[in-house]
């Protein structure tokens, strides 16, 4: 017989709900399904072989203090906050499987009495606008749908934080395709996402569940969880995971014009070319050597910076001006 457990967190850590998603996945047992209901403080959720420097607009991102997230599933980059609802639902892929999600996310309109379609890609459609993103993935017989709807979130600030390479880059046409829960129920709430989600669920499956609880403080009792969680709210995985990339960048400056081509393999600079006045050029030849094997991150400048003040201390101003402009543009 199936067993369903139920775990709604209350936490708006988006690391740690995506380090309680992952643990409670790799534990799944046999006839076991589990249903896992959080939401997240605003922030960037990417795909597990995603580039967050090139789906997302870093700069608008670290200057509203929002997290980049990696998932451990495929697709794309989604924007969340807490006007955002979360769930996943995971099984054994013969009882858990893209047709089972279909029925309850079906029956999960049913009981919020909203009129809608539930599409292949297991998306919430109403009145023609998409209301949810959905991924899933496989791994070793074990099926998880990862889903996140649009309950009451500002749309307009998406294009703001992701870069996206398809229509949808156009913001008029983004406020066109997506849509919330609140546009066809306007008092709907978390809470009753949750219960509606849990009803859908044991109708389905004809099992009975009651919610558990979670918090980060005091952590769960989860095997491993401790461990996840420091991998997956490392720079190292959410940065550093990503696949190579070049990076070509442009500064004008009181002194002159610099050209740099950085290429960055798993977060970490391997090989730098430049054009610069003449000048200036052993000092961003010095730079091209020295940066060589630190992340691409803002801090690996100062420490570089500290370097070339060091050995070019009469160039000291034009030094300030480059450093700060490399620290806006390599956030």
């Amino acid at each position: 017989m199936m067993e369903l457990q139920t775990y709604l967190s209350l936490s708006t850590n988006p690391w740690f709900n995506q380090a309680v998603e992952d643990v409670l996945f790799n534990s799944l047992k046999k006839n076991q399904a589990i249903l896992l209901i959080w939401r997240n403080r605003p922030s960037i959720n990417i795909g597990k072989n995603q580039n967050p420097w090139l789906v997302c607009n870093t700069q608008n991102v670290h200057k509203s203090n929002l997290s980049i997230v990696r998932r451990q599933t495929y697709g794309g980059a989604v924007y969340q906050d807490p006007g955002h609802s979360n769930f996943s639902i995971m099984g054994d892929q013969l009882a858990i499987n893209s047709t089972t999600v279909n029925t309850i996310l079906t029956l999960f309109l049913e009981q919020l009495k909203l009129t809608g379609q539930v599409n292949n890609n297991n998306e919430i459609i109403i009145s023609e606008k998409k209301i949810s993103n959905s991924v899933d993935t496989i791994v070793d017989s074990k099926f998880l749908q990862h889903c996140t709807i649009r309950v009451n979130t500002d749309i307009s600030v998406v294009e703001s934080f992701t870069n996206r390479q398809y229509e949808e880059s156009d913001p008029y046409r983004l406020l066109q395709k997506y849509g919330n829960l609140s546009d066809s129920k306007p008092f709907i709430n978390h809470e009753t996402i949750e219960q509606a989600l849990m009803n859908a669920c044991c109708k389905h499956l004809n099992v009975s569940t009651e919610g558990q609880r979670l918090n980060i403080n005091p952590l769960p009792n989860l095997p491993g969880l401790g461990k996840k969680l420091h991998v997956i709210s490392s720079w190292d995985w959410n940065y550093g995971q990503s696949p190579e990339f070049n990076r070509q960048l442009i500064g004008h400056f009181s002194w002159g014009k610099v050209e740099l081509d950085i290429t960055v393999i798993k977060g970490t600079i391997q090989y730098v070319s430049f054009k610069a006045p003449s000048l200036f050029e052993p000092l961003l030849a010095h730079f091209s050597k020295v940066i060589i094997g630190y992340p691409y991150q803002t801090k690996s400048i100062t420490s570089v910076m500290g370097t070339l003040m060091i050995h070019f201390s009469d160039s000291h101003k034009a030094l300030l001006e480059f450093g700060n402009w490399l620290e806006k543009k390599w956030q």
